[in-house]
């Protein structure tokens, strides 16, 4: 009874412990499903994680990867897109619906079998100039010359290969890879298939029909093999087929042909490598149809919608060696590098990057190189023609100022082989060219033409160290050029030779070059034509580093028909330009010489003078030009006629200048006035003397930004005459003297400052006058045809009395002017004298007041008056005896008048004097007194009336003292 009682309680206590740990395995075993159901769950979404943030540490931003859950077979990628600065460019990616097919030993390789992109879309747009990316980093776009002179290997620390020189990564795999190496078959890539089902790409820089483009297609790689499979399709063209068939690194075929009615193959590819174990040697050959290939050469870089003008093909063979044992990396530099080949390319294209257009390259020649060097040699022909737009061209800022604005023809050719050479291994790179090499920019007339010829040049980097050649520059220079100096147009012919060594640079200027100006025109000044032409070499050396020249001495010959100054023609025999010193730089420059004209003759309409030198030394910089002028006539022992001094600012400013003529010295021989200036309207003559002038202007402008602005605001000019003495068309006077200022209100206007005092010792115009003095004032607008004349205090001495007028005004706004003269104590015999006869004799004096009248059509006194002063004078009429005795028996009244004129003691006499514009004088005269030696005759009162021709006297008279003077001369006096 009591052993079943036991075994029933064991049986009892052993089922909880079994379910106990039947419970916690099971747990156990559900917390891992769990886990592991949770991972798969999870693995995409960390994969996709740790993915972007592998791609964004890469440098690409706005980057999202979605993964699909992976099955035994394979995983699909729904979505993978990033963006990435590509200089100026932006590129934008995006993979959709993606599909990964493997297999678990595949997996285990760490490759795929087959890769399947169904959806990709790449966008690569144009971004801003200058754009920043979060490390402050300023991204160029494409064609900058900045971004590529900050990113190019060509630097100065660097080697071609972008690596210090001797500071090669020994991790790098360069560094352990052999030549060898590449003949062995690819590597085992990451996939066996990869297949594109539809890959769109759009860049927005590019032209063309490929512009946007389709691709589709496979590549595979099979058992060491690579083939590959790639149409492409444009918006409007004929498919394109790309086949690719390698082997290894260095052996390829490949050709890209265009699904037209027929095949056209248009990039052919064939490279073929041999090894004796020891040494690689590798041919190849590459043939493109440029024609064909101008959809996707306007994918890359923008050659305009005109694809139809790209027209080329270009071959090139090559075939090289090196040891089997080089590395990678030292390749470059292993001595048993060596290769060769034949180049010929004839390519047309519209345009590129906006930098030109109407492309045409030719090339055909060959090359050899070394670890050290590449030298090739291109066969005689025209390398390069395009037409090129100024905007992208770099030049000197010493050219810029006359380089066109507008696109000009570039054209480089060579009649000789050209050789040259490219030493890579040298840091930055070295090329050197040796030609002859002929470079022509610019065409047609209207533009500036510049040709060079290069015997050598060598480039360190982008930097042209060393060149030899010779220059020529011709034709028109830009209109901005011309208007510095007021001209049209500016025309050049400059030749020379040129010399590059580092950043000197030494050159000369051949004769005769020559710069020919057309149609000056100043607000006083025209030249219708000067040419400059160089009559001895000229050289010249400047500094690049410095942006400094000096050049000189320079001898230059300027020819012009004439010159027109104030509407006038001035005509030379001879211009020569002499500069001492140039000198140049990016803030300063100067310029300092002598302008020698010989043979100046004004062409003056009514005055002839006697040709003149002249002499000018200036001294012109960026500040203003200072020169000095000196004008000499016909007698060299002389002093100068005329001195000069000039300062004018630069940009248009106040200038100045003060002149000086004379003094002169006049002389009765050879320093007559009259041989100075000859066939003169204005009939003076000076035959002794002193004349000095000064002028002094103050002008605003001059040379401005692309016109003259040139106006006088003021000018005084002051004429001092001492003792002058000469003729005045047959009125002879002497000891002239004056001091005179005129003030000038710009070139319009002038106006004497003061009156001023003139004083004439005598005068000879039949009657003498002595000490003749008057003040002289007025004004001239020069628009006018006859100045404002003030004449006051005119006195005078003649005919043993004198002449006074208080003042004389002639305005030629008037036709008509009046004046008084009053005479006082005039000697009644030297009165009488001016008769033709010297019968007639009387003494005393005679004053009074003559009104004068001044027309256009002469002199004219009415009602002048003349009366003797008392106590009166005495007249006497004396004839001969025959004359009186017939006179006496005809008529016995005149006898008593006779009798009574013989001795006739007058106590009132009155004179009343008209003179007609014709030159009539008529003198009525009543005469009261009597003759004391006839005490029976009663007082007489005589009525008399005088007609005379006034000029006919003048000249008589005048006629009369010459031949006095002739007889005195001849004979002399007794």
């Amino acid at each position: 009874m009591t052993a079943p009682l036991v075994l029933t309680m064991t049986h009892r206590s052993s089922f909880p412990v079994r379910d106990r740990v039947a419970q916690r395995y099971g747990f156990i075993l559900f917390m891992s499903l769990l886990i592991c159901m949770g991972g798969y769950l999870l693995l995409p979404l960390g994969l996709s994680h740790l993915l972007a943030q592998e791609l964004t540490k890469r440098g690409y931003d706005h980057v999202i990867v979605q993964l699909g859950y992976p099955g035994f077979g394979g995983i699909r990628v729904p979505v993978v897109s990033f963006q990435q600065k590509l200089g100026g460019e932006t590129l934008l990616m995006s993979v959709m619906n993606a599909e990964l097919e493997y297999s678990v030993p595949a997996i285990l390789e760490g490759r795929v079998d087959r890769i399947l992109l169904s959806d990709v879309a790449v966008q690569i747009l144009a971004t801003a100039r200058q754009d920043l990316d979060r490390s402050g980093r300023v991204d160029h776009p494409a064609g900058d010359r900045e971004g590529e002179a900050k990113t190019s290997g060509w630097g100065e620390s660097t080697g071609f290969d972008g690596m210090d020189k001797g500071e090669e990564d020994d991790e790098s795999p360069w560094s352990f890879w052999t030549v060898n190496d590449l003949l062995q078959r690819f590597p085992v890539l990451p996939f066996e298939d990869l297949r594109l089902d539809r890959v769109s790409i759009f860049r927005e820089k590019a032209t063309g029909p490929l512009r946007k483009v389709t691709v589709s297609g496979s590549v595979t790689y099979r058992q060491g093999e690579l083939n590959g499979h790639l149409s492409f399709q444009g918006g409007e063209t004929v498919s394109y087929e790309l086949t690719v068939v390698g082997h290894s690194s260095t052996s390829w075929s490949t050709t890209l042909v265009s699904h037209r009615f027929q095949t056209v193959p248009i990039v052919s590819l064939q490279s073929t490598v041999d090894s004796d174990g020891s040494s690689i040697k590798v041919k190849g050959q590459l043939d493109i149809n440029v024609r064909e290939l101008a959809p996707f050469i306007a994918l890359l870089i923008p050659i305009g919608p005109e694809l139809e003008k790209v027209t080329g093909r270009a071959t090139v063979y090559w075939m090289g060696t090196t040891a089997a044992a080089t590395t990678l990396g030292s390749l470059w530099r292993d001595p048993s590098t060596r290769f060769e080949g034949d180049v010929r390319a004839h390519v047309t294209l519209p345009m590129l990057y906006g930098a030109a257009k109407d492309i045409t390259m030719s090339y055909q020649g060959f090359f050899r190189g070394t670890a050290t060097e590449m030298a090739w040699t291109l066969e005689p022909g025209v390398p390069l023609r395009a037409t090129i737009s100024n905007q992208k061209v770099v030049w000197p800022d010493m050219l810029r100022p006359i380089t066109p604005h507008q696109d000009q023809l570039l054209r480089v050719e060579h009649a000789r082989p050209l050789h040259g050479k490219l030493h890579w291994s040298e840091s930055p790179m070295r090329i050197t060219l040796a030609g002859p090499l002929r470079l022509t920019y610019g065409q047609g007339k209207n533009s500036l033409v510049v040709e060079m010829e290069t015997v050598q040049a060598e480039w360190i980097g982008r930097e042209l160290v060393k060149a030899e050649g010779n220059y020529r520059v011709m034709g028109t220079l830009p209109k901005e050029i011309a208007g510095t100096v007021a001209a049209r147009e500016i025309t050049a012919d400059i030749r020379g030779d040129l010399t590059i060594k580092g950043a000197k640079v030494r050159g000369t200027v051949f004769a005769p070059s020559s710069v020919q100006v057309r149609q000056v025109e100043q607000d006083t000044v025209v030249i219708p034509t000067a040419t400059f032409q160089l009559q001895d070499p000229v050289t010249f050396q400047c500094d690049r580093s410095g942006a400094s020249c000096r050049g000189g001495p320079m001898t230059a010959a300027i020819q012009a028909s004439s010159v027109k100054v104030l509407g006038r023609d001035v005509l030379f025999a001879q211009t020569l330009l002499a500069a001492q010193r140039i000198e140049w730089s990016r803030l300063a420059w100067q310029v300092q010489g002598q302008l020698s004209i010989r043979g100046v003759f004004p062409v003056l309409p009514h005055w002839r003078m006697q040709p003149t030198d002249w002499t000018v030394r200036f001294l012109a910089n960026q500040a203003g030009i200072k020169a000095a002028l000196q004008i000499d006539g016909d007698a060299p022992h002389r002093d100068p006629l005329i001195s000069v001094e000039i300062d004018q600012p630069l940009p248009a400013g106040e200038g100045m200048l003060h002149a000086t003529m004379g003094p002169l010295a006049f002389d009765d021989s050879n320093g007559r006035l009259s041989r100075l200036i000859t066939r003169s309207s204005w009939p003076v003559d000076l035959i002794d003397g002193r004349l000095t002038s000064t002028l002094d202007l103050l002008w605003v402008g001059g040379w401005g930004k692309g016109a003259w602005e040139f106006r006088v605001m003021s000018g005084t000019a002051t004429v001092t005459a001492e003792k002058l003495a000469g003729k005045y068309e047959k009125v002879a006077f002497k000891d002239a003297s004056t001091t005179m200022t005129v003030r000038m209100n710009g070139l319009h206007s002038i106006a004497l400052a003061e009156p001023a005092h003139v004083t004439v010792a005598s005068l000879k115009t039949g009657v003498d006058i002595a000490n003749l003095s008057f003040k002289v004032g007025g004004t001239w607008n020069l628009a006018e045809a006859m100045p404002l004349i003030e004449l006051s205090d005119f006195r005078c001495q003649a005919l043993g009395g004198t002449f006074y007028s208080p003042q004389w005004v002639a305005d030629p706004t008037h036709s008509r002017y009046e004046m008084t003269v009053f005479l006082h104590e005039l000697d009644l015999a030297k009165v009488l004298s001016l008769e033709h006869h010297r019968a007639l004799q009387g003494t005393g004096t005679l004053s009074g007041t003559l009104p004068v009248i001044i027309e256009s059509s002469g002199i004219t006194i009415k009602k002048g008056l003349l009366v003797a002063s008392p106590p009166g004078g005495v007249i006497r009429y004396n004839t001969s005896e025959d004359s009186l005795k017939s006179l006496l028996e005809t008529n016995t009244e005149l006898q008593v008048a006779m009798r009574a004129l013989s001795n006739f003691h007058y106590t009132a006499l009155t004179m009343r004097v008209d003179y007609a514009n014709n030159g009539e004088l008529t003198l009525t005269a009543r005469v009261e007194g009597k003759n004391p030696d006839l005490p029976t005759v009663p007082p007489i009162h005589f009525n008399l009336t005088i007609q005379e021709h006034v000029p006919s006297l003048l000249k008589s008279l005048r006629l009369v003292e010459e031949l006095e003077r002739g007889v005195e001369k001849r004979f002399g006096r007794p």
